[in-house]
């Protein structure tokens, strides 16, 4: 009796206050809507190689997305990996090193193979690493000739990590950091071994100041090399440029004693790039701290012994603040036009908020930049800016870039794609992943905790926002549990998490775990298997506050059981072995052409369990008590048989219970090129209530002739009423996404929504060109407001779309 009587206290308490407007929170995240972020299509650019009229490309992607790749390359699959592609063939390749990630900073090609240099994490030891591809196929080389599996890692002091190659004479020299010293390493071409005939070691230490990093380097025509890079004297950080003999020890020549050592304003200053130009000249870029929280782009221009050409700025040395907080050169390069004029062209970012904007400006020979130079507008409100740049490579529409770039552009629904820019600042995608409606599926689950914190599943990652939006970094790796892909979630006590989670690979292994408050997993806990069972085999976990227990679907596959079944968790993940009269589990119905329980067919509520099954001549709708027994009240001992005749014009979709044990079941109807939302209620005892809607059922319908409304959520409210999602649309105009609030009665419930309709929908309600095309998740905050994710288009200048993963609220 006493759990009945806090159960009708707890449904009272929540009646009092759902009085939603149906109306977007425009203090909700950016502006009305948080993107959602996925890192599985992650494919970020760090340098390129443009050769033989192709442009090879290096850097790090995210996940393993290509089953093709072979299970070696695969172990690691949660990490970051080497990633190379060539735009000619198409060809690409993630190749995992080490057991925490790996990414390669610099590339280099020769002789039908490019190499690539960066480091490899295993261990928490951080490592200079290099691979050998093949370039045009871009697959590793299979043979013993280079190290045996075309991976070299060299450890100095499991903090190193290199930056730049070069390949010049049977020999690859790549430079990078040791530590706190600048080092060069050189290996041999043929076996990838350490070439120890440099230096007695095969390799040479730069202590440049108290700390220093080599971040470019380049081998000339006589053999000696150039290497520029940042140092740093204890109190500030200043570019430095070295040139060295052949032996790798300093060229007095050159500079002061062999080096040069560059300061702006008396701040922090870092190098990112250093080119020799056409007429031997040495262009360096960066960026400079002129004042605190004032970074500017930084550029010299030195002749070739590495005195200052002061013909450029006046003193060797420019500046550039392009109007934000932070202006900063990625790369730089020069080039003489038509009419004889040197004209210098710096890539990069500017930041004039909280996000990175692309930065490009076109430099006279004498410093000062061209009024009215390009710029590229940023293209995702978010982190785009440019890596490097090559002249003449494509033609981009009706002439030839003088300069091509290459920068990365965060898509949200795809984190980190490059792209390729040209002068004018419009694009032409060079990967065939690219933001899109086939990137950007729908979001799947939405749960708010009592402390407004958001979690957010979305293509396989668990995601938390605060809740203004915003990522909540505390959780996981900056926002995203990484352990392993997540299929379905719900929220526990004290903050924890359950999680169905699986591993990628030939034998997909699926697990259930506990994740603490920080998004880690819980390494202690174990849930215990149901007899006849695995719990590897669970699909989907759901916690019931009204019994602090947790009930488990278990597949049918690889157990005694001949459908799926329902079990019930004590917290400790121990079977409740009182469950269903102490048989321990109650049958549900199974998935079409699977093992996994069909999780459309059954819902949990405060109360009761409910299942829905159909068979060719009836729809058996079952009802348990939380103990998982039949409720004597519901049917004919729990279970209400209906008279049902198939047909295919009919669509099932969900069954729903609402806090009273009402039941819903929610179908589409399409007739006459129509499709329409019907939604069918019996009540507690398991008779049609024809006081609802029309004769026991509510129809929604979008428009008139040859229009749709497909379901894709429903969330019943604590005071009954019914929240459902999904798109709508009319044959040859978009699709949108809408929400509606349907009343106890089976009405519209018209105080929802700013047409006062009972329908939001963002396309009508606010910018026709930026909305939901469909809305696939919906949450309930403690303030009783809406948190709505699924797919967005946003229409652009030019008409051109795109896709995008957000997520939104609504007073």
């Amino acid at each position: 009796m006493k759990k009945n009587i806090l159960l009708l206290l707890f449904s009272g308490v929540f009646q009092l206050g759902f009085s939603q407007q149906g109306v977007l929170e425009t203090n909700f995240g950016l502006g009305k809507f948080s993107y959602v972020e996925n890192d599985n299509e992650k494919q970020i650019l760090n340098a390129i190689e443009y050769t033989n009229d192709t442009v090879f490309a290096a850097g790090y992607s995210g996940p393993v997305t290509d089953v093709s790749l072979p299970n070696a390359e695969g172990r690691f699959v949660y990490k970051d990996r080497f990633f190379y592609y060539n735009n000619k063939n198409h060809n690409k390749i993630a190749v995992s090193i080490g057991d925490e990630g790996s990414r390669a900073n610099a590339i280099k090609y020769s002789k039908g193979y490019v190499y690539l240099a960066g480091y490899s994490k295993d261990k928490n030891r951080k490592s200079f690493a290099v691979v050998k591809i093949h370039a045009r196929t871009g697959a590793l080389v299979v043979s013993p000739s280079f190290n045996r599996d075309s991976k070299v890692i060299t450890d100095f002091t499991g903090n190193d990590e290199a930056n730049t190659i070069d390949i010049k004479n049977n020999k690859i020299w790549v430079a990078g950091k040791a530590g706190v010293n600048a080092v060069i390493v050189r290996y041999n071409v043929t076996n990838g071994y350490v070439d120890k005939t440099f230096n007695q070691k095969g390799f040479m230490l730069y202590p440049i100041g108290t700390q220093s990093e080599i971040k470019s380097l380049k081998i000339l025509p006589d053999d000696k090399m150039l290497i520029a890079g940042t140092t740093n004297n204890g109190a500030q950080s200043d570019f430095f440029i070295a040139r060295l003999n052949p032996d790798g020890t300093y060229d007095s020549s050159f500079g002061t004693n062999g080096i040069k050592t560059i300061d702006f304003f008396g701040g922090n200053d870092q190098l990112n790039v250093m080119k020799i130009l056409y007429n031997g000249k040495i262009m360096l870029g960066g960026s400079c701290t002129r004042m605190v929280n004032n970074i500017d782009a930084a550029l010299v221009k030195l002749n070739a012994d590495g005195s200052y050409d002061t013909s450029f700025g006046g003193a060797g040395k420019v500046t550039y603040d392009e109007g934000t907080k932070e202006d900063v050169v990625n790369d730089v390069d020069a080039k003489v036009n038509a009419s004889s004029q040197e004209i210098i062209y710096a890539i990069g970012y500017k930041k004039p908020g909280v996000y990175k904007d692309v930065l490009y400006r076109e430099f006279d020979a004498d410093g000062s930049t061209f009024a009215s130079g390009p710029a590229v507008n940023n293209l995702s409100n978010y982190d785009d800016y440019l890596v490097a740049g090559a002249f003449d490579v494509l033609p981009v529409g009706n002439f030839t870039s003088p300069m091509t770039m290459y920068g990365n552009l965060f898509c949200r629904e795809a984190t980190g794609n490059y792209i390729q820019f040209n002068k004018l600042g419009s694009s032409m995608t060079m990967l065939p992943v690219e933001c899109g409606s086939s990137y950007a599926t729908e979001i799947n689950n939405i749960k708010v905790r009592q402390d407004g914190k958001i979690y957010v599943l979305y293509q396989n990652q668990l995601k938390r926002y605060l809740d203004n939006g915003t990522p909540d970094l505390s959780f996981g790796n900056n926002g995203t549990f990484t352990g392993m892909a997540a299929s379905e979630f719900d929220l526990l006590p004290n903050n924890k998490v359950v999680a169905n989670v699986f591993i990628y690979g030939t034998n997909t292994q699926r697990y259930s775990v506990i994740l603490d408050d920080n998004g880690k997993i819980i390494d202690n806990f174990e849930f215990k298997n149901l007899p006849g069972a695995d719990q590897r085999y669970i699909n989907k976990i759901i916690y019931s506050a009204a019994e602090n227990k947790m009930y488990a679907y278990y597949s049918s596959y690889g157990t005694q059981f001949s459908s799926p079944v329902m079990c019930r968790y004590n917290l400790d993940g121990t079977i409740d072995d009182s469950f269903a009269n102490n048989n321990k589990y109650i049958p549900v119905i199974q998935k079409y052409g699977s093992y996994d329980a069909d999780l459309t067919k059954s819902d949990v509520n405060s109360q009761r369990i409910v299942t829905i099954d159909f068979k060719t001549d009836k729809k058996i709708i079952k009802q348990y008590d939380l103990d998982g027994n039949p409720s004597g009240s519901f049917g004919t001992i729990g279970t209400m048989e209906i008279p049902y005749t198939p047909d295919t014009n009919f669509i099932f979709k969900k069954v729903a219970l609402d806090n009273l044990n009402n039941v819903y079941i929610i179908t589409e109807k399409t007739e006459n090129f129509n499709t329409t939302l019907l939604v069918e209620k019996y009540n507690s005892t398991g008779t049609l209530d024809t006081s609802y809607g029309n004769g026991g059922i509510f129809e929604y319908a979008y428009n008139s002739a040859d229009s749709n409304a497909h379901f894709y959520n429903i969330n019943v409210q604590g005071d009954n009423k019914l929240l459902m999602a999904g798109k709508r649309g009319k044959l040859f105009v978009d699709n949108d996404g809408y929400t509606i609030r349907v009343n106890t009665n089976g009405t519209l419930d018209t105080s929802f929504s700013i047409q006062n309709d009972g329908v939001f929908s963002d396309r009508e309600d606010g910018n026709p060109n930026d909305f939901f095309e469909n809305i696939s998740a919906m949450g309930i905050t403690p303030n009783n407001e809406i948190i709505i994710g699924g797919l967005n288009k946003n229409r652009s200048t030019g008409n051109a779309i795109t896709y995008t993963a957000k997520i939104k609220k609504l007073k």
